[in-house]
């Protein structure tokens, strides 16, 4: 846990006992519907699944995150301290970049629609170092774009491609469907269901065909 969230910790609990809450916040990965699904030394990849009427453990987010959205739903964010707020449904595959490493947060989210509320959110941990991407590296149309990530939309059409630029990168399928990936480690071919992903490492673009008879709809995030 980073400084300054250790911080925040210890200023919440100190409300927290004013104010007579009954419950201590909690590092992300014990929220029970915060499943930590992939981790390595750049990422952690959290598939948040929440059911109607389900309100979460108030939990800390103290890392850089790209989230993107699944199964939308009506929402209500309740930040440490201040009031719930009502948010309405976004659209699938929606996606948006939250620097909490600089501020971290504490806060609840209920879902107070009829329906699921899907989102996965990629933590970065650390950047790719010296192996920096190309600026054209597009898979798609940018969503976010920053010093840490950039994050695109990729929609494929049966049979058709797209490249996955390196130096590293997370892909998240809003959709279900069948993907075939070709790079310098070979042929793989991945059925994925919503949520599914795929995390590569490597300086050598891979080509991701849609091999289903579906279309495809899925984000990339590129890790700087």
């Amino acid at each position: 846990m980073t400084s300054a969230a250790r911080a925040l910790l210890a200023a919440g609990l100190a409300v927290m006992s004013a104010n007579g809450a009954a419950q201590d916040p909690v590092p992300i990965e014990q929220e029970p519907r915060h499943r930590l699904a992939f981790e390595n030394t750049r990422i952690r990849f959290f598939d948040v699944q929440l059911p109607p009427g389900y309100r979460s453990m108030v939990h800390i987010h103290h890392h850089d995150g790209v989230f993107v959205n699944i199964s939308p739903a009506e929402t209500e964010a309740e930040d440490w301290g201040k009031p719930p707020v009502r948010r309405a449904p976004r659209t699938p595959g929606e996606s948006y970049f939250i620097g909490y490493a600089k501020t971290p947060k504490a806060h609840r989210v209920s879902n107070v629609g009829s329906t699921e509320y899907r989102v996965t959110d990629t933590e970065i941990l650390q950047g790719c170092g010296e192996r920096a991407p190309d600026d054209t590296a597009r898979s798609g149309p940018v969503l976010v774009d920053n010093k840490r990530v950039r994050v695109t939309r990729i929609e494929l059409a049966p049979g058709a491609s797209t490249p996955l630029h390196g130096p590293c990168g997370m892909l998240v399928l809003v959709t279900s469907g069948t993907a075939r990936f070709d790079g310098p480690g070979g042929v793989e071919t991945v059925a994925f269901a919503p949520a599914g992903f795929k995390w590569r490492d490597g300086t050598l673009p891979v080509a991701m065909k849609n091999v289903g008879n579906e279309p495809l709809h899925a984000v990339d995030i590129l890790v700087k």
